[in-house]
């Protein structure tokens, strides 16, 4: 096999991928080869001249992994699947099983906010939502500018917020809804920055809810297995969907339903 081959158009589509290239994903370089006596679009990928497997594309479904049976709508991450250690599988019953355990906890939730933006967030959009009700779903007027970048996702506007009720006549409604409760949601991070962020606006200190918190982020991660090269960790994944704060409860809900039924 050559020690270099020609880059790919930057299309992934078969008929302009040529039988041998080079592809980076990660930072992590493989080489794609064309076996000559498969009529199909079919490539062997390897790295550092060590095989990491063969994928096929079909039309209708993507790059389809040939020994785990799963299909893939990029190249990229086809690839990256290709690159999971052997401990996937392990690591993928342990996100199973965690699923399990959330949403088997006697009045779990799980929340999603959505904000102003990444720099010093505050909530335009709150929902709290368990696997059969709606406890909290309620627009947010933050009195202060919304990025340009969050309005093209969630389409909410100084204007369309100015008669929404502010945080503080939202929260005692809120601490009551999150009290005892175990709350899962997605980015605890995110989430957490934003509540207190919001809290110390109000009370000028930071106070904690009395909530038992989870990060479904990677336990999924973990379970879909794109396992990044460059990282040596498996890739997060996006919570797919409208950016409003109901729907992102539903999916994750979806989400961990899906988790556990493997």
């Amino acid at each position: 096999m050559p020690h270099t081959a020609p880059r790919p158009p930057r299309a992934e589509h078969p008929a302009v991928l040529p039988h041998l290239f080079a592809h980076t994903v990660d930072a992590v370089p493989v080489v794609c080869v064309r076996p000559c006596d498969t009529p199909g679009p079919t490539w062997v990928i390897y790295q550092q001249r060590n095989y990491l497997g063969t994928l096929h594309h079909h039309p209708d479904s993507g790059w389809y992994l040939q020994h785990a049976r799963e299909h893939h709508h990029s190249l990229d991450n086809a690839i990256r699947a290709l690159r999971r250690p052997t401990t996937w599988p392990a690591a993928r019953a342990r996100a199973a099983q965690w699923a399990h355990d959330a949403l088997s906890t006697p009045g779990m939730c799980v929340i999603n906010i959505q904000t102003t933006g990444l720099h010093h967030p505050q909530a335009v959009h709150i929902a709290i939502c368990t696997p059969d009700s709606v406890l909290l779903d309620t627009l947010i007027n933050p009195r202060q500018r919304i990025e340009p970048a969050a309005t093209r996702l969630h389409h909410h506007t100084h204007r369309s917020l100015s008669d929404a009720p502010v945080f503080g006549d939202v929260l005692p409604h809120l601490a009551e809804t999150l009290h005892g409760r175990r709350c899962v949601t997605y980015n605890l991070p995110f989430t957490q920055q934003v509540l207190h962020n919001e809290l110390a606006r109000i009370t000028g200190r930071l106070r904690h809810f009395s909530t038992q918190w989870a990060d479904a982020m990677r336990p999924v991660a973990h379970w879909t297995g794109l396992w990044s090269a460059h990282h040596r960790t498996y890739r997060n994944q996006r919570l797919h969907g409208p950016h409003e704060a109901r729907s992102k409860c539903e999916k994750l809900i979806d989400h961990l339903s899906q988790l556990r039924a493997e």
